[in-house]
């Protein structure tokens, strides 16, 4: 196995771990750059859990709670990476309860979908994550049972002592490993020892995707939203020339048409930045079915853009 440094003090554990309904809740500020907030009202506070990065949460019937970082958009990574944190921690996956982190870059580091960066970046802080957990329940159970921890192991969510022959869930010692700080440094498993990552597992949204019960974006309200709707060129090529909103700002509940270019010129673009149609056309209202039919009351005028030079410089290509 691999020996991990997770350098964490016992302030740093307290700070980040607390007993709740008997059972074991651990954080893990997984990413150096999204500290925990100094505060000396998290402990024993529920609520306090909102300022967290990520949790590992074990209640004393042995539910195991893992909490997903990144936005879920179909690239799965609601399955991928609590399998990870599923793996050194080593539970059965088929057990696993994995709810969706909220929305806080701040809290939860950068949320975002792109660059197929996900498990890359969260493949080292998840598996120390779980590593660490499972150490502190193993060492839970030799205090309780007065044996060497070396003699400990684990297996699918349970802990066994085979020269006594005892034996218990995570949950039995959820609460005392609640006071037994983070090691400093973990043992991370070997690849040939995996049972949860590389092997196929069933997409843990996918049956509420297809039947529609998680939230999307529009799915989204709040007091006092609009809804705004684009109006592109008919095709690519094409630019604003001009438009007249006269009849649609009449409608039923339009507030407001303006245009919108995407990038001023002279823009030049990063690897995310993506343009099919520089110019917009921007009708704003009070609900979707209102901004519909007063978006076919505008008359709009398009013209062809100009054709951009390439260039191509150190291998990047530019316009000019």
């Amino acid at each position: 196995m691999e020996k991990i440094k997770t350098n964490y003090s016992r302030r740093s554990f307290l700070k980040s771990s607390m007993l709740s309904g008997g059972g074991l809740m651990i954080s893990f500020s997984w990413l150096s750059a999204f500290k925990l907030a100094d505060s000396t009202n998290e402990l024993n506070l529920p609520e306090a859990w909102n300022e967290l990065t990520g949790y590992i949460k074990i209640t004393p019937d042995n539910i195991i709670k893992i909490l997903n970082p990144n936005p879920e958009f179909g690239q799965n990574v609601m399955t991928s990476l609590p399998m990870i944190v599923a793996e050194e921690l080593d539970v059965d996956w088929q057990k696993v309860v994995v709810e969706m982190g909220p929305h806080d870059n701040v809290k939860l580091g950068p949320q975002f979908t792109g660059g197929s960066n996900s498990v890359r970046m969260y493949w080292k802080p998840l598996r120390e994550a779980g590593a660490a957990a499972r150490q502190m329940l193993m060492e839970a159970a030799a205090q309780t049972w007065s044996v060497p921890m070396e003699e400990i192991t684990t297996k699918a969510g349970m802990l066994y002592h085979e020269k006594s022959g005892k034996s218990g869930t995570y949950g039995d010692f959820a609460s005392k490993a609640s006071g037994i700080p983070i090691p400093k440094e973990v043992k991370l498993k070997e690849v040939k020892d995996f049972k949860v990552v590389r092997h196929s597992q069933k997409n843990v949204e996918g049956l509420n995707i297809v039947t529609g019960k998680p939230i999307f974006g529009l799915d989204y309200t709040h007091e006092g939203m609009l809804i705004a709707m684009i109006q592109h060129p008919p095709a690519f090529g094409m630019k604003l020339k001009s438009f007249d909103a006269a009849q649609t700002l009449k409608m039923p509940g339009i507030k407001d048409v303006f245009s919108l270019k995407l990038y001023e010129d002279g823009f030049e673009q990063a690897g995310f930045d993506t343009r099919t149609f520089n110019d917009l056309l921007i009708v704003v209202g009070n609900t979707t079915w209102e901004v519909m039919n007063a978006r076919k009351k505008l008359i709009v005028q398009w013209e062809p853009v100009a054709i951009p030079k390439i260039l191509w410089e150190a291998g990047v290509e530019k316009e000019r």
